[in-house]
């Protein structure tokens, strides 16, 4: 497979296969994401695993129905996903904001772009970070997550 790059952030390496209208994201070399905690009022991030990597696929697909789907991982530990390539405008930080809202979450610094939301059934708090509007499109039928950092904690941790 030989496809053309499309972009590269601080987690990825993100391929266009233009053919089938999807991008293929290649984790870069050791790095799954971050996650963040608020300790003593403070903001702090922490690396994630694989298997934590692999678990926000699975919560955003919950959430949005839009996640990355995971494809496999290289010889070198890089996970390899596959995602519907969106077409649409960089939204307002109001409108993502908006929809987040709608989406049940509630902000918990909305400066740093972090929102939470409880899941009664399961005891847990699910929390999203990275929430800013380079992470999302505005498309047909609305706001788009494409780009975004999901982990659960169970609430007897967050006491």
């Amino acid at each position: 497979m030989n496809l053309p790059p499309l972009a590269e952030g601080s987690e990825h390496q993100v391929l266009f296969d233009g053919e089938a209208s999807e991008v293929v994201k290649i984790t870069l070399p050791g790095t799954y994401g971050d996650y963040y905690e608020i300790i003593h009022g403070r903001m702090h991030q922490f690396d994630s695993t694989p298997a934590e990597y692999l678990l926000r696929m699975r919560w955003w697909q919950k959430l949005f129905s839009t996640a990355p789907l995971p494809l496999g991982i290289t010889r070198t530990g890089q996970i390899l996903s596959r995602q519907q390539f969106i077409k649409g405008d960089p939204p307002e930080q109001e409108a993502v904001d908006d929809f987040l809202t709608e989406a049940g979450l509630t902000a918990v610094k909305k400066s740093c772009w972090l929102w939470t939301k409880a899941e009664d059934e399961s005891n847990i708090e699910v929390w999203i970070g990275d929430a800013r509007a380079d992470n999302f499109v505005s498309a047909t039928g609305g706001i788009i997550p494409i780009d975004i950092r999901i982990w659960v904690k169970p609430w007897a941790l967050n006491s």
